[in-house]
């Protein structure tokens, strides 16, 4: 079995692009026993919900067969939300492929606010033997001396 950890979007409900191609993704493979997902989700604030259907779990709720994790996010951020959430859910995932045992997890980050601690996580997910992909329209929204964009910025895999 393919385990698939999905970064970056706030929701599996209708709240914007990354929510909507995690939905169908997750709702187009939730029968197909090689793959599982494994979906970070906002437990408050904007973008934050439960879709309807999706069973609670212990740690968030099963929806379309994938296993949603949620993270909370300290509102007294601000701003600064975005980046935290992007590190938490990379530690989750991290967590999970350790806990569960994870052989080869593919890492897909759909969106990197987090730029120069990017390779930090990409790292400790290679050493566990998983793969790490951004997506290449996920600009990452930290403001880089340079308009070039780092190697990282690309596909990244091991």
């Amino acid at each position: 079995m393919q385990h698939v950890f999905l970064v970056g979007a706030k929701s599996l409900g209708a709240y914007g692009g990354y929510e909507t191609f995690v939905n169908k993704l997750t709702e187009y493979h939730q029968n197909n026993p090689e793959i599982k997902y494994h979906v970070s989700v906002k437990a408050n604030g904007q973008g934050a919900g439960v879709p309807e259907g999706a069973v609670s779990c212990k740690e968030g709720y099963i929806y379309h067969n994938a296993e949603c994790y949620k993270i909370t996010i300290p509102e007294k951020l601000g701003s600064a939300q975005a980046i935290y959430y992007d590190c938490k859910s990379l530690e989750k995932s991290i967590e999970i492929i350790k806990k569960q045992n994870i052989e080869k997890p593919i890492v897909y980050i759909m969106t990197c606010r987090i730029g120069p601690f990017f390779d930090r996580y990409a790292r400790k997910i290679r050493a566990l033997g998983g793969r790490v992909f951004l997506n290449p329209d996920g600009e990452c929204e930290i403001i880089w001396a340079t308009r070039e964009k780092p190697d990282f910025m690309r596909v990244y895999a091991a």
